[in-house]
């Protein structure tokens, strides 16, 4: 209480109030909030009447602030969605208030839940007849609007994502293949709002993307509501196609609202990110990212536990290390660092580990093998620092990670953690995944060798 209302209790010392004289059971908080105890009425102490006064004020206001926080927490979920429960609040609170932005840019993974997020904002401001509680507001579900939502067959909702490498037809038109291919993608995210945004082999979104945005955007909306077009990973936008879109921003159209998502903000043209509402949606937690793999793919609590970690709060790739035993990859990954720490003669073997494990572009595989070494390494250390009681992760790897500790107990983990921290973001970056990896494990190599001289 005193933490709640530093002004009403400041003067009140824990020995005032140490028994129950003066807080009494008729003073109890299921009183009336102006109800003043027996005692406190027949006292003659003014002081013990300004803290019957006090008191139930303070009640009113604790009473107040319960029910205020419980309007907070119990904001409508939206369906679908993972967690980003503060997320969620601010997106509802611009469509109960009615101050929907004209440009969004929602800042994270796809595994995050950015394009699950922009999805069902576009089906919950075209609902005809939204459910809403306060500033919580959900779209019906059964509605004309909600019904052709549903599968994102909505003449009012668009999406754009990148396109493979190629060139266009002489018609400047997009191939046949590509818009079959953006069909499947959106059928897709319809069913369900984490599925991959990229279709195989997509590196970039085109201008004549753009251009064809621009063109539907211009037409008279044939259905009421709010046209929303969802970009997804408007980072993938080369130069002139950013500056095509920066012109679409640059002159909004009438009850339109343009979102975009990205994981790499720092790939956007500051003049687009400063005409937009930004709102970074943060890396789910791993008890609610575990909770989620368990619930939505049935999978058992140890495997999920430890793709929940593997993955750094995305679904998409728990989902991805899964699908290929998440054991698996980290045996692999810790054969690979043994590899690494042979002798004299290790690249060659080395070298035909990395081509074996990860392909020329095959970034998730890289990724889960980055993310599976950093794990099994904070278990080694963990054990160098507390001894055999310590709980870890990799539970069924206590004997490997035991003599691994004791072999290396001198070593500079924190560079370890630092160099394979690197790799996740040279990856992300699009670098070659086995030079990468190469490096790493070059890097590797010497912090933990340098501890043994």
């Amino acid at each position: 209480r005193r933490t709640l209302y530093p002004s009403s209790f400041g003067s009140i010392t824990s020995s005032t109030i140490a028994s129950n004289t003066l807080f009494n059971a008729r003073s109890s908080p299921d009183a009336p909030s102006g109800a003043v105890s027996t005692m406190y009425r027949s006292s003659s102490s003014p002081l013990l009447m300004k803290l019957a006064t006090l008191r139930s004020s303070s009640i009113t206001k604790m009473r107040i602030w319960q029910n205020t926080t419980w309007r907070i927490f119990a904001a409508m979920q939206w369906p679908g969605i993972i967690g980003q429960h503060a997320v969620q609040e601010i997106l509802q609170r611009c469509i109960a208030q009615q101050r929907i932005p004209q440009a969004l840019l929602l800042v994270g993974n796809d595994g995050f839940g950015t394009m699950a997020l922009a999805i069902e904002f576009a089906r919950t401001v075209n609902c005809y007849s939204p459910v809403i509680d306060g500033h919580s507001v959900i779209a019906c579900g059964s509605c004309q609007s909600c019904t052709q939502a549903r599968t994102l067959q909505h003449p009012n909702i668009s999406i754009v994502s990148a396109l493979p490498t190629g060139k266009l037809d002489a018609s400047d038109e997009l191939r046949k293949e590509w818009v079959d291919a953006l069909y499947g993608l959106a059928h897709d995210l319809a069913l369900n709002g984490y599925s991959p945004t990229r279709m195989e082999g997509a590196n970039e979104i085109r201008i004549v993307q753009i251009r064809e945005l621009n063109r539907q955007l211009s037409f008279s909306m044939t259905q009421r509501g709010r046209r929303v077009a969802i970009i997804a990973n408007a980072d993938d936008m080369n130069v002139s196609t950013a500056n095509a879109f920066l012109k679409t921003l640059e002159e909004p159209h009438a009850d339109t609202t343009i979102i975009m998502t990205c994981s790499r903000r720092d790939r956007l043209l500051p003049t687009i990110i400063s005409r937009c509402q930004v709102i970074t949606v943060p890396a789910l937690d791993e008890s609610t990212l575990a909770d989620a793999l368990m619930q939505r793919g049935s999978h058992a609590p140890d495997e999920a536990r430890i793709a929940a970690s593997m993955a750094q709060g995305d679904y998409i790739s728990a989902e991805a290390f899964l699908a290929e035993d998440v054991r698996q990859i980290r045996d692999s990954a810790v054969n690979l660092l043994r590899t690494s720490l042979r002798g004299k003669d290790f690249r060659p073997a080395l070298t035909a580990a990395v081509h074996e494990l990860i392909g020329q572009r095959d970034r998730q595989r890289c990724l889960a093998v980055t993310n599976a070494l950093l794990l099994w390494l904070r278990d080694a250390y963990a054990i160098v620092q507390g001894g055999r009681r310590v709980h870890l992760l990799n539970a069924d790897q206590q004997e490997p990670l035991e003599r691994f500790a004791s072999s290396f107990a001198r070593a500079d983990f924190d560079a370890a953690y630092r160099s394979l921290e690197r790799a996740a973001a040279d990856v992300d970056r699009f670098m070659p995944t086995q030079l990468v990896m190469l490096t790493t494990m070059m890097e590797l190599r010497s912090v933990f060798l340098q501890a043994r001289r």
